[in-house]
C-alpha cells in the first residue's frame, strides 16, 4: 500500500510540469449568424514556441482558408490569437476546421484537430419594440408607479437637492436609451426625457417631472404668467454689467445683481417648466427683465419712444420677441431702443437680421445724409427746369419761324398772279395786233 501510494506521487510529481509546459488550441465561433452577414473563426494558442496551423471553412459561405506558421524570436513560449472571416453566403451551415501541429518551448508537440459549425439563418426582422422594462430615480419614489405603456411621471424631492439620478432600463436589447443619468434640479418644476429608440428605429418617450419643493415660495405673476421667486444664488449666474447681492423679500434673505450703471436690481425667476429668467425688483414692484446680446453689445431694452417716421414691428432675438421699429415691411435691419449695460449709452441701436448684429444708430448722421440728399434733389430740379426752358424756347423758335415763312408765301402769291394777269394781256394785244 505504501509503495502504491509513492509511485502515484511521483507519478503525478514527474508529470504536472509535462501537462503545465504542452501548448493547446481551441477554436472559437459564434453558434449562429443571419445569412449576408460576417462571421469569424479564431484560433488561440497557448504556451506554444513554434505553430503550423491552417483553418479551414466550408459550407454556405464564399471560403476564407488560411495558413499561419511561425516561430517566437527567443524560442519562449507565448500565446497567440489567428482568426479568419467569412461571410455567410446562404441559409445553413459554415463548418470551420483546424489542423496542424504546435511546439512547446521544451519540445512538447502537440497535433492539433479542432471543428465547429455555425448555423446561417434567415435574415430576422427588426425589433420595433422601444418600451422601457424599468425606471426609476435613485432614493424617491415615482408618482404613478411605473407601467412601461405610462409615459409621463413625477418626482417630489426637497428644497435641499440639486441633483438627481434617473435610471432607465430598457426593454429589448437591441433598442437605445436617451436621457438617463445624473441630472441637476432648481426649485421649481424640473422637465425631462427619456427617449427609447427601437433597432428599427421607432422613438417612444418617457417623461419625468421633479417637483423641487419649495416651503415657503414667493410668487408673483408677470404677463399673464406664473413665477417663484429664486432663493439659492448657486442657480443664478450674473448678468453681464452685474454684481452679486442679496435683499430681503417677505424677511427672507434673496440672492440678486445690481447694476450701477442702469441703477437697477435683479432677482432670479422660474416659471412652471422650471425655465430661470430675470425680473427688475423695486420695492415690491417687479418687471421682467429684457436684454439681448450680439457681437459683444448686451442692450437692456426700454421702451420705443413715438417716432411717426418708422413702422412699428416685432421680431425675434435671440428667441426674445421684440417690439422693434422698421423703414419698410422688407427691411432686414430694424432699431431698438435701450442701454448698452457696460457704457451706460442709452439711445437707437440698429440691428441686422442677416449677421445677428448691434451698432450704434447715428441719427445726426442720417439727418446729414437726408440734408444731403435734399441739396442733390434741388440741383437736379433746377437743371431740369433748364433743360425744360430750353426745350420751351427751342419750340417756340421754330413755330416763330415757320409762321414768318408763310407770311413770305403770302405775298409772294399775288406778285405771281399779278405776273400771270400782265402776261395775258400783252399775249392778247399781239394776237389782236395780228
Amino acid at each position: 500500500m505504501k509503495k502504491k501510494k509513492i509511485i502515484v506521487f511521483l507519478i503525478i510529481f514527474l508529470g504536472f510540469p509535462i501537462m503545465a509546459n504542452a501548448g493547446t488550441a481551441t477554436l472559437n465561433a459564434p453558434s449562429s449568424v443571419e445569412v449576408g452577414s460576417n462571421v469569424t473563426a479564431s484560433v488561440t494558442i497557448k504556451n506554444t514556441a513554434a505553430w503550423n496551423i491552417k483553418i479551414n471553412s466550408s459550407g454556405s459561405t464564399s471560403g476564407c482558408s488560411q495558413n499561419f506558421s511561425d516561430v517566437t524570436s527567443n524560442g519562449n513560449n507565448t500565446n497567440k490569437t489567428f482568426s479568419v472571416t467569412c461571410k455567410a453566403t446562404s441559409i445553413g451551415a459554415i463548418g470551420f476546421t483546424v489542423t496542424g501541429d504546435i511546439t512547446s518551448a521544451d519540445g512538447t508537440n502537440s497535433n492539433v484537430n479542432l471543428s465547429k459549425r455555425v448555423t446561417v439563418t434567415a435574415v430576422r426582422p427588426k425589433s420595433n419594440d422601444n418600451f422601457l422594462k424599468s425606471l426609476t430615480v435613485d432614493e424617491y419614489e415615482l408618482i404613478p408607479n411605473f407601467n412601461k405603456e405610462t409615459l409621463e411621471y413625477s418626482v417630489i424631492v426637497p428644497s435641499t437637492v440639486d441633483k438627481i439620478n434617473i435610471n432607465a432600463v430598457k426593454n429589448d436589447s437591441t433598442a437605445k436609451v436617451d436621457g438617463a443619468g445624473e441630472k441637476e434640479v432648481v426649485e421649481g418644476s424640473n422637465e425631462f426625457n427619456i427617449n427609447v429608440i427601437s433597432e428599427s428605429g421607432a422613438t417612444r418617450t418617457y417623461k419625468i417631472i421633479v417637483n423641487v419643493q419649495d416651503i415657503n415660495p414667493i410668487n408673483l405673476e408677470l404677463s399673464g404668467k406664473k413665477y417663484t421667486i429664486v432663493k439659492r444664488g448657486d442657480k443664478l449666474e450674473a448678468p453681464i454689467g452685474f454684481e452679486a447681492t442679496t435683499i430681503k423679500i417677505d424677511e427672507m434673505e434673496i440672492p440678486a445683481f445690481k447694476s450701477n450703471i442702469l441703477n437697477i436690481t435683479l432677482v432670479g425667476i422660474y416659471d412652471e417648466k422650471g425655465n430661470i429668467l430675470y425680473a427688475i425688483y423695486d420695492n415690491d414692484k417687479y418687471e421682467l427683465y429684457n436684454e439681448i446680446s450680439s457681437n459683444k453689445i448686451t442692450i437692456y431694452l426700454l421702451e420705443l419712444p413715438k417716432n411717426d417716421k418708422f413702422i412699428t414691428k416685432s421680431i425675434k432675438i435671440n428667441d426674445n420677441e421684440v417690439k422693434v421699429y422698421k423703414y419698410k415691411d422688407s427691411s432686414k435691419y430694424s432699431l431698438v431702443y435701450g442701454k448698452n449695460v457696460e457704457t451706460g449709452e442709452e439711445g437707437y441701436y440698429m440691428y441686422d437680421e442677416k449677421e445677428n448684429t448691434f451698432q450704434r444708430y447715428n441719427e445726426e448722421q442720417i439727418k446729414d445724409l437726408q440734408n444731403e440728399i435734399k441739396n442733390y434733389l434741388y440741383v437736379i430740379y433746377a437743371f431740369s427746369g433748364c433743360l425744360v426752358l430750353i426745350f420751351i424756347s427751342f419750340i417756340i423758335s421754330i413755330f416763330a419761324k415757320k409762321k414768318a415763312k408763310n407770311k413770305i408765301n403770302k405775298k409772294i402769291e399775288p406778285e405771281e398772279k399779278n405776273e400771270e394777269i400782265i402776261k395775258e394781256i400783252m399775249d392778247d394785244k399781239k394776237k389782236n395786233k395780228k
